[in-house]
This record gives structure tokens, sequence and C-alpha cells, in this order.
């Protein structure tokens, strides 16, 4: 007959000693488990984690961009551009030149006023000596010819002696050279004309006015060039560059429209930039200041589509302006590349050594916790 054992019968000391000390294992077991998983593996993952601020990724990426075409590409947009005016003087022992930067900065201030809402305008001046075009022009009866096609090599071996690149603002060349008294220079277009202005323009970098001295200012080996002329070719070149139809009011608001347009396309195109190499690169942290940055040029960018509908042109301008900033600082920010150098695959093959020992002896350990537990609900049984 079989029956159930009598749960008030006395236990043996040795049994309650047994069950003492299992009861001990299985709870040392359980504490490892607790502390090594439930506690030990959610703090080592918060520890380890990239942090990234709250960021409008939906915003960052619906977005619907054009594509660019070749003639879109010229001066690089900024807020701040050098106008970097050049004196090449190829002969200064023959023919001593009156000419100072200052004088031709005054004259071009009051059109660079104009346009000074979208961008500021940084002139300088320098002066190169004894420095030729690096062309050898062709002879035409009492004159030299520089043709169309020897244009682009002049620009190369003037731009390694300028100091443009030294400055972090993008730099609008704009190269006054001085010929040679016994060689007067001109340059022809590629119908074998000569170009009236005398002058030829680089889209991305800037344009290029060659000035001859007249006869009697080489007889007496000082000339004094007219600034008139100089001052109206360099502002029409910098018109030509920045895409700017005239100097009338109307012209000048269609610049700032145009200007708006590309620098809310900049943010939105540097912002989708931004998102995509963000799910693309786990361990690029994004700080609480880089997130504002992002932040304030996505509202910013909204306000300047806004206020353009409206055709409030000028706030437009101006919030269109701190989106752009921002958004170049936000891309640009160092903190960016704080942890690239230790992604995650690498934190797993450093970290995976040290837990996975611990945890596989833990882990079969709870089988005899499972065990244990079913052992303790099932009834004990005896035969007679």
């Amino acid at each position: 007959m079989v029956h159930e054992e009598n749960k008030n019968e006395p236990k043996s000391p040795s049994n309650e000693e047994d069950e003492k000390e299992a009861t001990y294992r299985i709870y040392s077991i359980l504490s490892y488990f607790v502390i090594l998983v439930i506690v030990g593996f959610p703090v080592w993952w918060y520890t380890t984690r990239v942090y990234r601020a709250s960021l409008p990724i939906n915003e960052m990426y619906e977005v619907h961009l054009k594509n660019k075409s070749n003639r879109d590409f010229g001066i690089p947009l900024s807020l701040d551009y050098d106008i970097l005016i050049t004196f090449v003087h190829p002969d200064p022992s023959g023919l001593d030149i009156d000419l100072n930067g200052g004088d031709i900065d005054v004259n071009l201030q009051p059109f660079l006023k104009q346009i000074a809402p979208v961008a500021n305008f940084i002139v300088k001046s320098q002066w190169l000596y004894l420095t030729d075009l690096g062309v050898i022009p062709k002879k035409v009866s009492d004159h030299y010819a520089l043709q169309e096609n020897q244009l682009p090599h002049v620009i190369s071996p003037l731009e390694a002696k300028m100091w443009s690149h030294l400055s972090e603002r993008p730099a609008v060349n704009l190269v006054l050279y001085f010929s040679y008294c016994s060689t007067p220079l001109f340059i022809y277009n590629d119908r074998n004309m000569k170009v009236p202005t005398n002058a030829f323009l680089s889209p991305r970098w800037g344009g290029v006015y060659i000035v001859n001295p007249d006869k009697s200012s080489c007889e007496t080996r000082r000339f004094k060039p007219d600034l008139s002329p100089i001052v109206s070719t360099f502002v029409t070149q910098i018109q030509h560059l920045f895409k700017i139809k005239g100097v009338k009011a109307e012209d000048i608001k269609q610049f700032k429209i145009r200007t708006v347009e590309e620098m809310v396309g900049s943010t939105r195109r540097t912002l989708k930039s931004l998102a995509q190499l963000l799910s693309e690169i786990g361990s690029i942290v994004i700080s609480d200041e880089v997130g504002d940055k992002i932040n304030i040029a996505v509202d910013n960018a909204n306000l300047s589509e806004q206020f353009l509908e409206e055709g409030d042109v000028d706030l437009a301008l101006k919030h269109a302006k701190i989106a752009f900033l921002n958004s170049e600082g936000a891309f640009s920010d160092p903190s960016l590349l704080a942890l690239l150098y230790f992604p995650h695959d690498q934190k797993y093959a450093v970290y995976i050594p040290l837990f996975l020992p611990i945890m596989i002896p833990v882990f079969m350990s709870l089988a005899l916790v499972k065990k244990w537990y079913r052992n303790r609900k099932i009834p004990k049984v005896k035969s007679e």
C-alpha cells in the first residue's frame, strides 16, 4: 500500500543539514544571477552606451531635395567672405604704380553694403611683385594676345603665391595685373577678337583684370591707374560670381530670395546627411550642444520657409542664416568623432571574454535551481 509521508514525522539531523546547505547553495546561485544579469548587465549596458540627445529624426529625414546641376555650383555658401584684391606687378623696378588697396575698398563699399544682409564681406589686399601670369602670350603687331584657351592656366601660378587659402572663410579673388610697358597685353576670345573689358572670370575662384599702362606713364615711369574702370570691373565680377543681375533694389531682393532658398536647401541636405550617418554608424555621440544646434537648425529652416511664403524676405533671410550656421556647426562638431575609434564590435570583443566565463557557470547552475524547485513541489512518497 502506498501512502503519503507523514509531514509531522521528525527529520534526521543529517537531512536537515543537507537541506540547509542546498538552500544556501540555491540562494547563492540566485544572488549571483541577480547581481550579474539583473543588475550588472543593465549597468554595463548603460555605462557603455553611446549618448545621443533627442533629435527630430523624422524631420531630418523627410525632406525632398532637388539635384544640383553644374550651373548651380559657384562660390561656396557662407556667412562671411574675404574679398582679396591682389595687385600683380611683374616689373616694379621699371614702373612705379601709385595705387592703394584702401582706395578700392572705399569705392567697393557702396555695393557691398547693398548685399551685406546676405553675408559679411571683408576686403583685403596684397601685392605680388616679380610675378608673371605663367603663360606665353602671342605677339600681335604692337601688343601681345592672351588667348581664351590660355586663361585657365593663368590661375594656378597666381593661386600658389596668394594667401587666400590661409583664411577659413571662402575667398573671392580679384586680381589686378599690370603688364610690362614694353609688352601691352590684351585678352582675345575664341573668335580672335579683343575682349572689351580685358578681364575674365573663373566661377568658383574670382576674376582677373589686366591693366596696360599708358605711354606717358611709361615714359615718366610712374603710373596712377584710373579707379573708375577698376572698381566697375570688380563690381561686375562680384555680381557674376554671386549671380546678381544688377544693383537695383529688385535685383538685390531676388538675390536675397535665392540665398534663402540655397541656405535652407543646404541646411536640409546637411541634416539629412547627418541623420543617414547616425543610422549607419551607431558609435557617433550626439551631445546636448550638438542636439541643440540641430533642433535650432530645423526650427529656423521651417520659419524661414514660412516667412518666405508670406513675402517677408528679410525675416526669411535672418532665420535661413541661423539655420545654415547651426546645421554646419552640428555637422562639423569635433565631438561627433569622439567614439568612432571604439565601435560596438570592438566593445563586445573586449567585454565578452570578461563576462562569458562568469556567466556560463551561473546559467548552468540555474538548472540545479529548477530541479530543486521542482523537487520541493512534488510530495515525497514511500511504500509500505
